[in-house]
């Protein structure tokens, strides 16, 4: 349903945004007290366990049916049939706390159905090694695409509660700022660095917790004046970006985007806190029910690794900000590949850096802020052969090896970068689009 202004519903109305209005995240570090702190904990591990109750049950349902593959076609239980199992998910939680948690794995089954229900039943790459090694038998557990359990390691320490009649909202007392959630009466300091937009709604907040900071992060409508579409472009408005499994890209004026792998930069860190993870894991107690007790100084160590991960996280996501920010301000058109990232990334000497530089983010960033600006982002045909093409006589090689990294014409003889002839090529493609659209300088606009 809609809101109004105050963030109460409106009964009777969709979930339709008024014309000239979207939908932004606006990303804020909360600093909540040692309290409110647990409570937050609390949350994570509830939501955490209220998921893994539903993946478990669908487990079940699916061995008990005989499951051989296809579309998955489960009814989703209410949560209260899991909380009133366990005294401790109670209504000290937020309740959208639960309710997440089932949004989540209704989620994980659609996007099942949607990518892998319509193929033949696969197995991870992992289990298809054991099932030739040592002769491993596969469950279901084992399918490709298929939901998974969420672990106290590396699942995601966050919850997303919804706003119901303006139980979000940011509150000024004592010249600090609060953010007022359910459960959290008094509010919890938040470090505003940038307004929200005049006429703001909050619709939902997900709190999240990246090493040892919290964050917050603000779904708002809002009413926003976009750019009209760039018209009278000129050739050297236009760049074309190829990319780079180093560099991130090499755009069509000669120039590298530098980017400086961060995660590389951590990499040896992050084995050695694997390893010490790894002996702390072992040394770890069990009492009577069974449950692990984990050692403070694992506790302390697996901080430390999450706040390594989300460090070079947080340096990537700046860097790859400032440079689409940067190139949306300085060109009318921006062309780049339309490639298959998730093919590209099962590639094993391929994928490492792939995920390393974030290419589908750097896209996703560039699209949102062309589109703001009313600039052009074109993606070129998957099969537009930019690689093969020579980008002075435009004659064509029949194969262009990967490690062949300077590209040399038969034809003509020219002879440059690999990437820079590829950008090019890119950059010729985009101006013929931008024409035959009559986007480009003295180009008569269709009618």
């Amino acid at each position: 349903m809609a809101t109004d202004k105050n963030g109460n519903y409106i009964k009777g109305t969709k979930k339709v945004l008024p014309e000239g209005w979207v939908t932004y995240g606006y990303r804020y570090a909360i600093f909540p007290a040692e309290d409110d702190r647990k409570v937050i904990e609390r949350s994570f591990g509830c939501e955490r366990k209220v998921y893994n109750e539903y993946v478990a049950g669908l487990y079940e349902h699916l061995e008990k049916i005989g499951f051989q593959g296809g579309f998955i076609q489960y009814t989703t239980p209410n949560y209260t049939t899991i909380t009133q199992k366990y005294d401790y998910l109670d209504k000290s939680n937020d309740s959208f706390v639960y309710n997440d948690a089932k949004i989540r794995f209704q989620a994980a089954v659609k996007k099942y159905n949607d990518e892998f229900a319509k193929k033949p039943m696969q197995y991870k790459k992992a289990v298809r090694k054991k099932m030739r090694t040592t002769g491993y038998v596969p469950t279901l557990r084992d399918m490709k695409g298929f939901p998974k359990f969420h672990s106290k390691k590396h699942g995601k320490f966050s919850y997303t509660t919804n706003q119901t009649n303006g139980n979000i909202n940011i509150v000024q007392r004592n010249d600090q700022s609060l953010l007022c959630i359910p459960k959290f009466r008094n509010g919890i300091p938040i470090a505003m660095h940038r307004e929200l937009p005049k006429e703001a709604i909050i619709k939902k907040a997900t709190i999240k917790r990246e090493g040892d900071r919290y964050m917050v992060s603000l779904s708002v409508d809002f009413p926003m004046k976009q750019e009209p579409l760039r018209s009278n472009i000129r050739a050297n408005e236009v760049l074309a970006l190829d990319y780079s499994q180093i560099d991130l890209y090499m755009d069509s004026e000669g120039r590298k985007a530098g980017y400086p792998r961060y995660h590389k930069i951590i990499e040896k860190r992050q084995r050695r806190l694997n390893k010490s993870l790894a002996r702390k894991r072992n040394r770890a107690l069990v009492d009577s029910e069974g449950r692990i007790l984990y050692s403070t100084t694992y506790q302390n160590t697996l901080k430390n690794y999450q706040k390594t991960m989300a460090k070079a996280k947080n340096q990537r996501k700046d860097f790859l900000n400032k440079r689409s920010n940067q190139i949306t301000n300085d060109y009318a058109a921006i062309l780049v590949e339309d490639l298959d990232l998730s093919n590209l990334a099962q590639c094993l000497s391929l994928g490492k850096k792939l995920h390393d530089n974030g290419f589908g983010m750097f896209r996703t960033m560039l699209e949102y802020k062309a589109k703001k600006k009313g600039k052009h982002l074109i993606f070129a045909e998957k099969f537009f052969p930019s690689t093969k093409l020579c980008s002075e006589c435009n004659s064509k090689k029949e194969t262009v090896k990967l490690l062949e990294r300077v590209y040399v014409c038969e034809h003509c003889r020219t002879k440059m970068d690999r990437d820079y002839n590829a950008a090019r090529n890119l950059k010729q493609y985009g101006i013929r689009i931008l024409s035959d659209l009559g986007f480009m300088a003295g180009v008569p606009v269709p009618v």
